[in-house]
């Protein structure tokens, strides 16, 4: 009994612990420090009533004593825990590989309501893993005839265990396969449910409910010792004792196949781009939501793309050549993103950060040819996908602003714009290859923040190769578990943890490699103003989103130079469609500049971990108020 109370506790409580983890991280990385003691007000809250089950339960069970009422009152837990545990386990095997990404969303949708909200939604992500705990080891110790404290013993060692687990992967100290982590012991979790199950089947046979107590499958106490170690162990983990009837060892028997083949079970895998996962109740996303930005108004003319969770339905699968508009309304429960591809999974045009309940608009210039849509609640995976045609005139080539000669001349000098930044990225790149290579450190480190700026200026071009932007730019727990982890992010871990830089050589010649691609790719790219319109609002967007969150560069904590950069970006695009759309900006501008400038030191940026929480939305609130701004241009571009 105690080793499968430990398996309990060590899964449940990793999970619960990663949650807190990925919770309190964010918060520090947002500068809202003073927000974290509201996540342990909530996980202190979701400890003492999970607690408090436990004693309701171990309560209830010595009320009852002895005879049918107790029997059914553990037959009826057992099928409870059955139950949750069934679910859970299939729900994390969905949904690990977006832990981080749905919390982080939700987590700033809270912070707009306020702690109450941040202690919510804590506590109702962390209860929902201690009350399953406490129920499952309940059934589980009732299941073996356990009395005695092995049941508690093993519990509180597995989370104990579960929590330094936790802390080691969430400072990096440790770096787990999270992923086979929740295979294996959700398969071995199976086993104990289904032993679970049959203490279920058991105790309703026992007390007349179900027929068939007296058909005895096999009786084995002549052959096995009941008392013999082996035979404790199988009892204490999954149930199997030397007598068994036929409707116990049948519900054992057909719960364990049929849930591992569905467990097991193939499921596609592809690489994720960067994203940002315990799903919380869908009553705080809902407060949260109401605090935030409100629904934007449709587009007369526009295609509605309504997203669920599971869907991603459009009004319509074709359209006539020329500019389109998507209004994209989030009916399900996470955070979401839409993307238009062209052909080679090109990004012609996304929208990101869509919170449940959210109508955001996509503006893009469609010429005539095949394009995908794609959906992708949660913000990870290759999205839910569908074919979209674009008939008419149009040769495949973007929609150019031939008509107006000083628009087709200002988009021009922004491609030559592209492939300069291009073109510095590289040869900044080479450079930084060349220290990782010789084991400079200290030089590698003083050229790891300026390489990435050049990229950082045209990111949002640079990403419409789907392919590339994730082996350059992918963070650590950005990709798919079998997919591995290249390019900046892996070598600034090495740099900055200590590590042994010969270990990263191959993956610096690699990311030169990608660079270069880039550059070739990149110099072949024709753009359209509606494009460039969208790319300055999605620097804004990855600024807003993470670099003044601090998640981009976790190791170097560089991330104002990266925040400059994507300002910078966002200004050349501004400023090449002043033909088009005089925004004027400069001002807004001017406040990101100012702000911003507090932090130089020499010619870069101070540590982004140093700054204090004021700090930290001083410069969230400018980078709002220009993006507030910004975000009316490919409208107005668009529409001309």
């Amino acid at each position: 009994m105690f080793f499968a109370s430990l398996l309990i506790g060590l899964r449940d409580g990793l999970e619960a612990s990663l949650v807190v983890a990925i919770l309190v991280a964010f918060l520090a990385r947002a500068g809202r420090r003073d927000r974290i003691r509201h996540v342990w007000a909530g996980v202190g809250g979701a400890v003492v009533v999970s607690a408090a089950v436990g004693v309701l339960l171990t309560s209830a069970a010595a009320w009852l004593g002895a005879g049918t009422r107790l029997e059914l009152f553990e037959a009826v837990t057992s099928l409870a825990a059955v139950t949750l545990v069934t679910w859970m386990i299939f729900w994390m095997r969905r949904t690990a590989r977006s832990l981080r990404g749905e919390l982080t969303g939700r987590l700033e949708n809270a912070m707009r309501v306020g702690g109450w909200a941040v202690a919510a939604m804590a506590f109702f992500a962390v209860v929902r893993e201690g009350v399953e705990m406490v129920l499952l080891v309940f059934a589980a110790a009732e299941s073996a005839g356990s009395a005695g404290a092995a049941p508690l013993a093993g519990m509180l060692t597995g989370v104990a265990a579960a929590v330094g687990l936790g802390w080691a992967v969430s400072t990096a100290t440790a770096r787990i396969d999270l992923g086979r982590f929740f295979t294996w012991t959700g398969a071995l979790l199976i086993l104990v449910a289904a032993g679970i199950l049959k203490y279920g089947v058991h105790g309703l046979q026992s007390a007349g409910v179900l027929p068939g107590g007296n058909r005895i499958a096999f009786d084995l106490a002549g052959l096995m010792d009941p008392t013999s170690w082996y035979a404790t162990v199988l009892a204490g983990t999954v149930n199997l004792t030397p007598r068994a009837s036929v409707l116990e060892i049948g519900a054992w028997l057909a719960f364990a196949m049929i849930m591992l083949a569905l467990f097991f079970r193939p499921a596609h895998a592809t690489p994720r781009p960067r994203t940002q996962a315990v799903a919380v109740l869908g009553a705080v996303a809902a407060l949260a939501s109401c605090g935030g930005p409100q629904p934007a108004p449709a587009d007369a003319g526009a295609i509605a793309v309504t997203a669920t969770d599971t869907e991603c339905r459009l009004s319509a699968d074709h359209a006539p050549a020329g500019p389109q508009v998507f209004d994209v309304h989030n009916t399900g429960g996470k955070v979401t993103e839409f993307y238009v591809y062209a052909a080679g999974d090109r990004i012609v045009g996304e929208v990101e950060n869509i919170a449940p309940g959210l109508t955001r608009s996509l503006h893009v210039d469609l010429p005539a040819g095949a394009y995908t849509t794609s959906c992708r609640p949660g913000m990870t995976g290759a999205g839910i996908r569908a074919a979209f045609t674009v008939s008419g005139s149009g040769s495949g080539t973007p929609v150019a602003s031939s008509a107006d000669p000083a628009l087709a001349a200002a988009v021009a000098a922004y491609q030559d714009y592209v492939r300069q930044q291009a073109a510095a990225f590289v040869e900044q790149t080479t450079a930084f290859v060349a220290a990782v290579k010789a084991g400079d450190r200290a030089k590698a480190q003083a050229l790891y923040a300026p390489a990435r700026a050049p990229y950082e200026r045209i990111e949002t071009v640079a990403e419409s190769f789907g392919d590339l932007d994730p082996k350059i730019d992918a963070r650590d727990g950005d990709l798919d578990p079998a997919v591995a982890w290249t390019g900046y992010h892996r070598i600034e871990q090495q740099l900055w943890n200590g590590g042994d830089l010969t270990a990263v050589a191959g993956v610096a010649d690699q990311l030169l490699a990608d660079v270069t691609e880039l550059r070739t790719r990149l110099g072949g790219v024709t753009l359209s103003a509606l494009e460039i319109a969208n790319g300055a609002k999605s620097l804004l967007d990855e600024v807003a989103t993470k670099k003044v969150t601090g998640e981009e560069d976790r190791y170097s904590h560089t991330d104002l130079w990266d925040f400059a950069a994507n300002v910078e970006g966002c200004r050349a695009a501004v400023a090449a469609l002043k033909p088009a759309y005089d925004a004027h900006l400069d001002d807004q501008f001017a406040a990101v500049d100012a702000e911003l400038a507090k932090y130089r030191q020499g010619a870069g940026y101070a540590a982004y971990d140093t700054l204090q929480p004021p700090q930290a939305q001083r410069l969230a609130a400018v980078v709002n108020a220009l993006a507030e701004q910004v975000s009316a241009v490919p409208a107005a571009v668009a529409h001309r």
